[in-house]
């Protein structure tokens, strides 16, 4: 009897395998689905155009490398105009010319929970020869419910099948709740490779970026300055990229899997470091405000905690 599927065994699994292939080294690889949210003002659209720019022409971005390749920038929030101007004024704030390897599309009621829309979608990126692909943003392109796991995960599964079909990364911006947290379903996060929180207060032209979950990576924090002088945008790196020590990656990789857990469980079996460890982890990457504990009241027995 043949089997429709395609099934491997650990022969092939301890086969030398290749190396990942990043966009941005430990932050961005090649078929993935990755998610930046933050909340309306944030700049995680600007973020995310000079991501682009960066990436089209081979340039740091906020201290991370790039490889340089083409992008396609689906814009279902922004409008042309709009997104001329400010892909205009990123450009010139990072002094690069027109390279022709960034192209756009806007308001073409693109939809991923519609079989066409994802056929044309993959047939782009094929087209540009696109590695990056950056969607602006989730609520714009699925007629669902962005709460309901039942209508979430068709959309993100689509997009996963697209990033491995094409052989490129899918950059989703996406918006935040009321709480500071990313809006809708559990299945946006769950779904995706890399989700990084963009914070940004009103008043300030500082932006945090703070990694939540990085399934190929360490998680990260870094920060940039946001300015505007004579129609350029500027966003220049203000902090080195820190890494959280081993253990901490531990405890952050447990929460990012499992959500708000006791103490208790999250120490029971460490991976890479002692119970004892681990303990100290929670405690540091609390002070650090990087995860924060959700019953205060209840003392230190029966403690839980989840990242902020």
């Amino acid at each position: 009897m043949t089997n429709k599927y395609d099934i491997r065994s650990d022969k092939d699994a301890v086969l030398p395998q290749p190396p990942i292939d990043y966009i941005i080294p430990n932050l961005i690889t090649n078929s993935s689905l990755n998610v930046f949210y933050g909340e309306a003002g944030s700049k995680k659209t600007y973020s995310a155009l000079s991501m682009a720019v960066a990436v089209a022409n081979g340039k740091d971005w906020l201290g991370f490398h790039t490889r340089r390749c083409p992008v396609l920038i689906i814009d279902e929030e922004s409008g042309e105009k709009r997104l001329a101007r400010r892909l205009h004024e990123t450009m010139m704030g990072m002094n690069c010319l027109a390279s022709g390897q960034i192209y756009y599309t806007c308001l073409e009621g693109i939809k991923f929970d519609k079989q066409v829309h994802i056929a044309d979608v993959e047939s782009a990126i094929l087209e540009t020869k696109a590695k990056l692909v950056i969607i602006d943003a989730l609520a714009d392109v699925m007629d669902g419910d962005e709460n309901s796991k039942r209508d979430v995960q068709p959309v993100m599964n689509a997009l996963r099948k697209i990033a491995d079909n094409t052989d490129s990364a899918i950059l989703l911006i996406h918006h935040s709740n009321k709480s500071g947290g990313y809006r809708g379903s559990t299945a946006i996060k769950a779904s995706s490779d890399l989700m990084v929180q963009v914070n940004n207060e009103s008043d300030s032209s500082l932006i945090v970026f703070k990694t939540e979950k990085n399934r190929d990576g360490n998680h990260l924090t870094w920060s940039a300055e946001a300015t505007w002088e004579d129609d350029a945008f500027h966003l220049v790196p203000v902090t080195t990229i820190k890494k959280n020590s081993g253990r901490e990656e531990f405890v952050l990789d447990y929460l990012s899997e499992n959500g708000e857990s006791l103490v208790s469980s999250i120490i029971e079996n460490p991976i890479g470091c002692t119970k004892q460890g681990a303990k100290k982890a929670l405690y540091a990457l609390s002070k650090a405000g990087k995860i924060v504990r959700t019953n205060p009241e209840e003392g230190n027995k029966g403690a839980m905690y989840k990242i902020c």
